[in-house]
């Protein structure tokens, strides 16, 4: 009932938070090691669960609702609730808070076929009221080769992100709010993924949402694959491509992960460009983010990264640098708190910046 009462309390959604891809080659070589989703986040498996557990200052048992309901073996349940608060600098610092999630997920399947869906709340659209409020962010069919295993053949069809990039938990990462994986970037589609411990390959094609107030505006298709260098190394490439009405943006760029066993450091990075043509005017960006990681006793993770996005290379001065610095603390196997803080410099010829400092709680049901 306690856990139903946070829920319930942070059932205001305005943004979602996902999976951390700081736990590949750290603690799994590939996502689909602890999650049901070839694309991780979500749902979680046995072994995703074991990880939850391992890794919090106290480990209580992870399983859905603390393990107080027994699940039939077909069907997996959970949720998610998030909220942030602290202070926010754009020019004059102020307080801010913001209800980030509120979803609940279920997967139910049987001999290779299941069926995911995601529901919870998020800001009401102003055109369409109250109504708007309630979404299915994600909703699947999914076939899978090897049912129960982490790696084979994965055929999904329903409304689910294209997998593109790194896909960190931070959406505000410059790769993804201004590269093509960026908040709300859900859309109609098929794809045909394949996961190997040596290698992996998404491919999709997608439709956008003509009902829904999403960001991906266009038709396209998107393809990521990563090759493991060694056990500790990996090296990928993406490539997206979506045409509206009004406007076609193309993605390319390459990622790559290193993880350091004698400093226990995972460095992830990610370089992508963007050509984007609006009625004839065509303007190409350069983006571009290195995150270094490293997991400490009590169940703390730390992160700092920085960030480059040049919004057009036709105009000097058009640009904006980050560095982030991020302290997890999983207190639990279902609780987290996050300390996430962020100095942005804003075109250096101007000599503006901004910021913000932000406490998150996370609850996982």
């Amino acid at each position: 009932m306690r856990a139903l009462v946070v829920f319930a309390l942070l059932a205001a959604a305005t943004a979602v938070a996902e999976a951390y891809p700081q736990y590949q080659l750290a603690s799994d070589v590939t996502c689909t090691g602890c999650h049901l989703s070839p694309a991780g986040g979500g749902l979680l498996t046995e072994n995703g669960l074991a990880v939850a557990e391992s890794s919090a200052w106290r480990g209580n048992d992870p399983k859905f609702l603390h393990g107080a309901l027994e699940l039939p073996g077909w069907l997996e349940l959970g949720g998610d609730a998030r909220l942030a608060a602290g202070m926010v600098d754009n020019g004059k610092a102020s307080g801010a808070a913001y209800p980030m999630q509120a979803e609940l997920h279920a997967s139910a399947g049987a001999r290779g076929f299941s069926l995911t869906v995601d529901g919870g709340v998020r800001r009401p659209n102003e055109d369409t009221g109250i109504a708007s409020a309630f979404w299915s962010r994600e909703h699947y069919v999914m076939w899978q080769q090897a049912p129960g295993e982490t790696e084979g053949l994965f055929v999904r069809a329903g409304r689910f992100a294209p997998v593109y990039g790194l896909r960190f938990a931070e959406h505000v990462a410059y790769t993804q709010r201004y590269g093509g994986s960026p908040l709300y970037a859900e859309a109609y589609g098929a794809s045909v993924e394949y996961v190997a411990r040596a290698f992996e390959v998404h491919a999709t094609g997608f439709v956008h949402d003509p009902i829904a107030t999403a960001w991906e505006k266009g038709d396209g298709g998107a393809l990521y694959a990563e090759v493991r260098l060694s056990e500790h190394a990996a090296l990928g490439a993406e490539g997206k491509y979506a045409s509206a009405s009004d406007q076609q943006v193309a993605y390319g760029g390459i990622t790559g992960k290193l993880y350091l066993p004698g400093p226990d450091v995972l460095l992830q990075g990610e370089g992508e460009l963007v050509r984007r043509s609006i009625t004839g005017d065509k303007a190409t960006s350069v983006i571009g983010y290195l995150l270094a990681t490293r997991k400490f006793s009590y169940g703390v993770m730390a992160d700092i990264a920085v960030g480059h996005y040049q919004a057009d290379t036709r105009v000097a001065g058009l640009y904006r640098d980050a560095i982030d610095v991020n302290v997890h603390w999983f207190e639990t196997s279902h609780l987290e708190w996050l300390l996430t803080t962020r100095l942005e410099l804003l075109d250096h010829g101007a000599g503006t910046n901004g910021g913000y400092a932000l406490i998150q709680v996370h609850y996982r049901l």
